[in-house]
Parts: structure tokens; C-alpha cells; sequence
């Protein structure tokens, strides 16, 4: 990998992770108006290529560097996953539901439900929260299906040899008809995709497209999409080919403001701190909303405030945290962000 690729990887990845804040920081139920739109522009539609490319990124890091024997290629990747994946997830999934635990706890009258209450779990519901479905931090899904993907992967490396691009093709049918299983049809499809480009076209994906007016012209072309369709409430198929378009034009924009971005030094360090924020945000995030909505009222105004200022204090506080850990224990830090 050329080191322009590796640090475009790094700057989008940390692109995409500040876009998850804010699509898990919707307050859209208590939103209405134009400021119900706004959300659902940003959060329902802009926001939403973020895991996708996430996706893409995973499938490609994972085969860029492909190689025989099958077996010992597969063997070393798996390995690898579980320290930078499972193990993560494992702590930080213990972490959220002791988090929550707490928190109803503390503030009691934030959660009206006593069935979601942890006090309430049998041990069934503890190891189901814990490694299925986390409580808290349910982020981490992301996480989970990507080392189910892991464990599979000689399956999708077979179906790309053999099947090519009809395997591809299957899997985008059944991911634009919505057709799901226990493992998200959206990531095996960019996982795929990404794993596909890198056993077949990994030279495109390492070269610099210098088009600036191009590229600008179309990410406008997706953002205005992205409105047509927050404002029509268009099928979940117009959505899926919005996802693909956002995709390609975030992709290809980055080559036309690489030299501006380049320049931002403070950006090159903190787009390090990309998976600690993705998997400390929640429940953090949450407790943010809770209390300033506490303290501001839920009118649909104080809740646009509130939507867009809650996710960039839980990015701050994230990187305050995680540049702590990385400097005063780093031993810690390596294991829960997965050695990165």
C-alpha cells in the first residue's frame, strides 16, 4: 500500500467516525419541522455511508495483501482479528452494560422503562447484551458482524474467484431488496466490495485522480440527492444507490482536497484516536443528550442545538480520554483500541 493510500484510509476513516456520532445522535423523535428534516437529512441520509465505507475499507485492508498458502494467509488474518477485533469488543461491550448499570443508577429518572432496567437482566439477557446484542455501546455491532465476516472470509475469497463479479452483483440484489439476516446483508456486500477491489483492482484504488471541479460537482450532486430524499421520504432503494454515490464521491473529493487537508497538522493526530472515539461515543453520547436536554427543555429548537453540540463534546471528551490512555498507560490503550 503507497503511503498516500495509508493516510487516506486513516483521514476518511476518521471522517466517517465523526459521521456516526452524529447519525447516533439524532433526536429525531422529539424533532419536528424543519428541524425534524434537518436530522433526517444529515442523520438519515448524509451520515448513513459512513459504516458502508467502513466496510469497504475492512474488506480491502483485509485482502490488499493477499497471498498463498490460502490456509496460512487466512490462519494469520483470523489470528490477528481476534486482538484487534474480539478483544476490543469483549471489553468495551463489559464496559457499556456496567456503564448503563450505573447510570440507572445515578439518574434514575432518565429511564422510565423498568424492563430496560440491567438490575432486572437474568444471566440469559447478561451474555446475550454482552456478546450478541451490546447494551450501552451498540455501536459495536459494527465490530461484531465484521469478525463474523473475518471467520468466513475464505468463503467470500472462493465466491470471488470463482463466482467473480456475479457474486458481487448477488449480494448488491439482495442488500437494494433488503433482505437480512442475522449479519447485516449491507456489510457482507461492502466487505465484498472492498475485499473484491482488492484482489482485482487494487492499482486503481492506489492512484491519485486529480479532478477537483469533477469531484466537487459530484459530491453536490449527493448532497442534493441526499436532500431530495430526506425531504420526499423516497423508497429504501433510492437510499441504498445514495449510499453508493456518497460513497464514490467521498472517496474521490479527498484527492481534490488532499493538498488543504495535508496542511491541518492537529488533523493528522487525532484521525489516530479514529476506532477509540467509535467505540467509547455511546453510551457517553447519550448521557450528553440526557442532560442537556434536562437542562434545556425538548422543544424542537433546543433539540437541533443540542443535536449538533452533543456529538462534538462526547468527540472532544473521546479524545481527551484517549490521549491520556495512549500517554499515561499505554499498555491499556493498545488492548482496548485494539492495538491501533
Amino acid at each position: 500500500m503507497t503511503a498516500y493510500l495509508s493516510e487516506k484510509i486513516r483521514i476518511l476513516s476518521f471522517f466517517s467516525m465523526v459521521l456516526v456520532v452524529f447519525l447516533h445522535g439524532q433526536l429525531i423523535s422529539i424533532s419536528s419541522g424543519y428541524v425534524l428534516w434537518i436530522q433526517q437529512f444529515v442523520s438519515g441520509e448524509l451520515t448513513r455511508i459512513a459504516v458502508p465505507l467502513f466496510f469497504v475499507i475492512s474488506g480491502y485492508l483485509f485482502f490488499q495483501n493477499f497471498s498463498k498458502p490460502l490456509i496460512l494467509f487466512f490462519q494469520k488474518k483470523i489470528q490477528k482479528r481476534i486482538y484487534t477485533l474480539l478483544i476490543p469488543y469483549l471489553f468495551w461491550s463489559i464496559f457499556g452494560i456496567v456503564s448503563v448499570y450505573v447510570m440507572q443508577h445515578i439518574l434514575p429518572a432518565f429511564f422510565s422503562s423498568s424492563k430496560d432496567l440491567i438490575a432486572n437482566y437474568d444471566m440469559k439477557e447478561i451474555l446475550y447484551a454482552i456478546f450478541i446484542q451490546p447494551v450501552g455501546t451498540y455501536q459495536l455491532w459494527f465490530l461484531r458482524d465484521l469478525f463474523i465476516l473475518v471467520i468466513f472470509s475464505p468463503v467470500i475469497y472462493w465466491g470471488i474467484k470463482y463466482v467473480r463479479i456475479f457474486f458481487l452483483l448477488g449480494l448488491f440484489f439482495l442488500w437494494i431488496n433488503g433482505i437480512q439476516y442475522f449479519v447485516s446483508i449491507e456489510s457482507i456486500f461492502f466487505f465484498t466490495g472492498g475485499a473484491y477491489i482488492a484482489l482485482r483492482y487494487k492499482v486503481c484504488l492506489e492512484a491519485k485522480h486529480l479532478c477537483p471541479f469533477a469531484y466537487c460537482l459530484l459530491a453536490c450532486v449527493w448532497v442534493v440527492y441526499c436532500g431530495v430524499l430526506a425531504y420526499y421520504k423516497l423508497g429504501y432503494s433510492y437510499h441504498c444507490l445514495g449510499i453508493l454515490l456518497g460513497i464514490i464521491a467521498v472517496w474521490y473529493s479527498y484527492d481534490g482536497v488532499y493538498f488543504y487537508l495535508n496542511r491541518i497538522k492537529k488533523l493528522q493526530e487525532i484521525s489516530t484516536y479514529s476506532f477509540f472515539i467509535y467505540v467509547a461515543h455511546e453510551p457517553l453520547l447519550t448521557g450528553i443528550k440526557k442532560i442537556l436536554l434536562s437542562i434545556s427543555g425538548s422543544s424542537s429548537s433546543m433539540s437541533l442545538m443540542i443535536y449538533f453540540i452533543a456529538p462534538l463534546i462526547t468527540i472532544f471528551i473521546c479524545l481527551i480520554i484517549g490521549k491520556f490512555f495512549r500517554i499515561r498507560i499505554p499498555k491499556i490503550y493498545y488492548i482496548i483500541s485494539g492495538g491501533r
